[in-house]
């Protein structure tokens, strides 16, 4: 997301604005980047309805500066979680800029990527690749296509095809995005880390863990080069290769570097930061991976606390931090606490998404695998059935996350002995894997066992051996 640098000075030859009330309003926009910078978010948007007022008594006409301030707002609005406001002022500032400014005039790009993103974080994706490939064509005329300012779209991009499930695309773009960078900016700067990162995570979700590990190492090194020990940068990047070093089970090598990148974000932002609550959330998932529960449910509390303060309590992400507690409270036999809390989250989730989000989808199939693991089958596999369709519209048929919902509803079909739909569900699992992520993924293998343990106690022994044999192959290859 793009946050716009405001111009506070004056050009007395193109507008005839009084000098003491813009010098006001420049300094309330100041005001308003420092507490949105650090954080300070209610009291950034109490500032909104002045600035906006002051701005219709100063610009009679459109102008950039107001375009800034807009752009900055809706910036604001979206980290708050008010993406109808966001959206609004948004539009608002891209209005203006068309206005004013050449067709092909940067400031337009940062409009429709900002734009952009903010329809994919809603799920319109339909939209939000139209707005992508429209500030990537303006950027390419207004720089040329090796520009570090296009890699940045290019990058955009890709995360949009990545949340699609579009991987091979994505990773075309964000291959496209690091070549530009190293080229422009040189193999040390930070913007190669940031590609790098990016590489790494797609790497990781593809089941290269071994290349991932390669491109997060190197991503850190790039940030010491550039910057102190404790400066943020290198915080995120320790962060990152923390949390792949926890999903491959080396837990002391995670925590250390997990407590590192704490110390750092409590020294810059201060203990209630949103910055330290995300170092929160990683370290109680950490503690949650090695059993020790009693450890990890602290932190989450204290990450709820201090994002229902920055950001209300019915923001986005405390249904991801409800998330995490209802899991853990799963764990604990706290059954009635997890499935309250798992409510909680999903009814946040929708009222701030809509009812056919993503993360709506995510949410019902939360709630339904703790039913399912109560032995509540009829519950379970109506949330499984409606968060399957969700994800359908949303994201298509053949996304990843299909996958994952079908073959949690083929594992509830076995159980209650509708054997049929158990295994057109698992087959349909299989291929979307197949087609996302390669005939020999990681990701196979359990769907690959799971229809061989069915077709064998179905008494059919040569169907089961023959899925049995590719999921021993696969094993194999990963030496598992």
């Amino acid at each position: 997301m793009d946050v716009a640098n405001l111009n506070v000075s004056v050009d007395p030859d193109t507008e005839n604005i009084q000098s003491e009330p813009r010098d006001t309003w420049n300094k309330l926009n100041v005001e308003f980047t420092k507490l949105f910078e650090e954080g300070h978010f209610e009291q950034a948007e109490g500032l909104v309805d002045r600035i906006i007022q002051m701005a219709d008594s100063i610009f009679k006409t459109h102008h950039p500066d107001l375009a800034a301030a807009l752009n900055n707002v809706a910036v604001l609005y979206k980290v708050s979680g008010n993406y109808q406001r966001s959206e609004l002022f948004h539009k608002k500032a891209l209005e203006i800029r068309e206005n004013i400014l050449d067709t092909n005039h940067p400031d337009i790009a940062i409009s429709l990527n900002n734009l952009a993103v903010l329809h994919k974080d809603q799920g319109n994706y339909k939209k939000s690749e139209e707005l992508h490939k429209r500030a990537i064509e303006i950027k390419q005329k207004a720089y040329g296509e090796d520009h570090p300012e296009v890699a940045t779209s290019l990058n955009n991009f890709a995360l949009m095809h990545k949340t699609l499930g579009n991987l091979s695309e994505a990773k075309k773009l964000y291959t496209r995005s690091l070549a530009i960078r190293e080229k422009t900016l040189g193999s040390e700067h930070t913007d190669v880390a940031t590609s790098l990162n990016n590489l790494a995570v797609l790497y990781n979700s593809n089941g290269n863990s071994t290349q991932a590990e390669s491109y997060y190492r190197r991503a850190l090194s790039i940030v010491r080069k550039n910057y102190a020990e404790d400066v943020l940068d290198v915080a995120i990047a320790k962060n990152n290769l923390a949390s792949l070093l926890k999903s491959q089970g080396r837990y002391d090598e995670a925590m250390e570097l997990y407590k590192q990148a704490l110390t750092t974000k409590a020294k810059i932002f201060g203990e209630e930061s949103l910055h330290v609550s995300v170092l929160y959330i990683s370290l109680s998932e950490l503690y949650k991976a090695q059993g020790n529960l009693t450890s990890a449910e602290p932190l989450l509390k204290k990450a709820e606390g201090i994002i229902t303060k920055k950001l209300g309590p019915e923001h986005p992400d405390i249904a991801n931090v409800l998330n995490n507690l209802a899991s853990l409270y799963k764990l604990q036999s706290r059954y009635p606490e997890a499935e309250g809390t798992y409510k909680r989250a999903f009814a946040i989730t929708e009222k701030n998404l809509g009812s056919n989000h993503p993360n709506v989808a995510a949410s019902l199939n939360n709630l339904a695998v703790f039913y399912d693991s109560r032995g509540k089958y009829a519950e379970a596999e109506s949330l499984y059935k409606k968060a399957l369709k969700i994800i359908e519209i949303s994201l298509g048929t053949q996304h990843p996350n299909v996958a994952a919902s079908l073959y949690n509803l083929a594992g509830l079909c076995k159980t209650r002995g509708n054997f049929s739909e158990a295994v057109t569900f698992y087959k349909r699992a299989l291929e979307i894997r197949e087609i996302s992520y390669g005939h020999e993924h990681k990701s196979v293998i359990p769907v690959l066992r799971s229809l061989a343990k069915l077709y064998k106690s179905l008494g059919q022994s040569n169907e089961g051996q023959k899925y049995s044999l590719q999921a021993r192959a696969i094993q194999a290859k990963y030496n598992m």
